[in-house]
């Protein structure tokens, strides 16, 4: 008995493979640049945000009293708006520098605190991270 070979099938076989293989990639590693990036923002946000804010899951019972907590914010319509902008929003020009974008620091403001400077990539990652949080029910 004679075998013959269907090449074709051979090679839509290892075709199917191929880009099976190329599409659960893409997939595995979009995944995984959105979860660095929620990573990287929820460093950035116990670095530098939770001395003054409640940020659930970091420091529930810390931050400065008269500060909105991070999922209360997120109850606002404009939490994300909020968040993008934060450095223009008293107190944070006193402290928040964005490079490229903000202006330097008043040498005539009290140096009560070390000066945060962060950059716009960042602050998508704290928005990535922020995104995570929910609101109060």
């Amino acid at each position: 008995m004679a075998y013959t070979i269907d090449y074709r099938k051979i090679i839509n076989f290892f075709a199917f493979v191929g880009l099976f293989v190329i599409f659960a990639s893409i997939g595995v590693f979009g995944i995984s640049r959105a979860d660095d990036s929620v990573q990287r923002g929820q460093f950035l946000v116990h670095q530098h945000c939770s001395r003054c804010h409640v940020i659930p899951g970091l420091n529930p019972y810390g931050g400065i009293g008269s500060t909105p907590s991070f999922s209360a914010m997120k109850w606002l319509d404009d939490w994300r708006r909020r968040f993008e902008i934060f450095y223009t929003l008293p107190p944070h020009p006193a402290l928040v520098r964005i490079e490229g974008i903000s202006d330097p620091r008043d040498k005539s403001l009290p140096a009560f605190s070390n000066e945060i400077s962060m950059t716009l990539k960042e602050i998508d990652d704290i928005l990535s991270f922020v995104e995570t949080i929910k609101p109060p029910q």
